[in-house]
């Protein structure tokens, strides 16, 4: 079962304990749920798309049991790790998605880098452009505009913690 989360609207401000957002909910490409919350902690709700054709309570069921069928997470709060959940992994979406958005912003305006043997340090950012790299180290630098977006990403989240 392939799921996305399109079309997200977030509302920072209106976050409080959650986030404040709205957004489509794809089941093998095909719109299935507006899933949504208020942004003041409480559960998420969710509702036919409506584009969607069919039985949704079906369909919520086996997105249901899609989830029950995934490993635990690891978790430090229980020994055993947390259940995996619809709510769980469309807060994870938002914010991959917030993470993007601000990694895209940042490189609008920066040339972000991290300096080689202190990765954990972090990300910089500076206005001057060095010479065009391959994202890898170069007079102890890597840049991360210069890499596939997809590993600066990765990179963006690491340090972000």
């Amino acid at each position: 079962m392939k799921l996305e989360l399109k079309n997200i609207k977030h509302t920072a401000w209106a976050s409080e304990e959650t986030h404040c957002y709205q957004a489509s909910l794809y089941v093998d490409g095909k719109p299935f749920a507006i899933v949504s919350n208020d942004g003041r902690g409480g559960a998420d709700r969710d509702y036919a798309h409506p584009k969607f054709k069919g039985e949704y309570f079906d369909m919520f069921r086996s997105v249901e049991a899609h989830f029950k069928s995934l490993p635990n997470t690891p978790s430090e709060w229980c020994a055993d790790g947390l259940p995996q959940k619809l709510e769980y992994w469309c807060a994870d979406q938002v914010n991959d998605w917030l993470a993007a958005r601000e990694l895209r912003r940042m490189m609008r305006t920066q040339i972000l880098f991290q300096k080689e043997g202190e990765e954990e340090a972090g990300v910089f950012g500076t206005k001057y452009y060095p010479p065009k790299t391959d994202g890898n180290f170069w007079r102890g630098r890597r840049i991360l505009n210069d890499m596939p977006f997809d590993e600066a990403l990765a990179i963006w989240k690491e340090t972000a913690q």
